[in-house]
């Protein structure tokens, strides 16, 4: 397993994004106030800081997942690590609903060997992902489209602010989403056999309800002995009850069994990540 990391030329978080980081880590009183002190209305509002594994981003402080990172390091570090293993020289892994590009730059910060392909059709995050790639010099290939069980466009629902990772193909009710627009969607075995990404051997799959739609549209691919590891995520109960009973079945006809994975930073929630590997 490759762990050689480059050279960033990127500057290092500047003292104001330090300071502010450390009062958002340690809950200090008058957080509004010192950012829009330091960062007055016309700057640049993110905060530019250092996750665990020594990958850079410009984080959100008042988004979810941005705001996890700031706190403890990073966001869901049990998913990196479980494909890590995954990820030597000539591994392709592709993270599907990749954000902004958390879990896929930092794959490719470690392990510069591998390919990683990242999926989001977010025109928002995407712009994110590719900045935070070139912050890194973490060249990752970026498939700025959904991916489904058939190809089309689809309608999406987005969220820009707050939780962007929510945002999804299939939306939840009573959750409100602060945009609604189209978006081109591919499956996944078109995307290999038209050679517009290679076939992967590891992958993280996070797309907010269409893990089965995305799986689906792998067909014959899904059963590809290189596809050693699956990180998905679901209800926290889905090894007891193997609800998604299609997903659970996509899987399982794959020759995948799967374990829950133990979070690493206080993220529970009702969904948990699983690893599938062959049995």
């Amino acid at each position: 397993m490759s762990d050689s990391r480059p050279t960033l030329p990127a500057p290092s978080p500047a003292w104001r994004d330090r300071l502010l980081a450390l009062f958002r880590r340690r809950g200090w009183r008058g957080y509004p106030k010192l950012l829009h002190w330091l960062k007055p209305p016309g700057a640049r509002r993110e905060l530019l800081a250092v996750t665990r594994y020594g990958s850079r981003f410009y984080l959100r402080p008042r988004d979810g997942v941005d705001t996890h990172v700031l706190l403890e390091g990073f966001y869901e570090s049990e998913v990196l690590e479980a494909v890590r293993p995954a990820l030597g020289p000539g591994a392709v892994l592709w993270v599907v609903g990749a954000n902004f590009g958390l879990h896929a730059v930092t794959a490719k910060f470690l392990h510069p060997a591998a390919t990683v392909a990242a999926f989001e059709p977010s025109p928002a995050m995407a712009t994110r992902i590719l900045e935070h790639s070139e912050l890194n010099s973490a060249p990752v290939d970026l498939h700025a489209y959904a991916l489904n069980d058939h190809a089309g466009a689809l309608p999406f629902f987005a969220n820009i602010s707050g939780n962007p990772g929510m945002s999804t193909l299939h939306p939840v009710e009573n959750q409100v989403y602060e945009q609604r627009f189209f978006v081109a969607a591919l499956a996944a075995a078109d995307v290999i056999e038209r050679g517009l990404a290679p076939a992967p051997t590891a992958m993280i799959l996070d797309a907010e309800g269409a893990e089965t739609d995305v799986l689906r549209g792998f067909g014959r691919h899904l059963s590809d002995p290189a596809l050693r590891a699956v990180v998905f995520e679901t209800a926290n109960d889905f090894l007891v009850t193997r609800e998604p009973a299609d997903l659970h079945a996509l899987l399982a006809g794959a020759g995948f069994s799967s374990r829950v994975l133990v979070r690493n930073e206080r993220t529970a929630h009702g969904l948990s990540n699983f690893l599938a590997t062959r049995a």
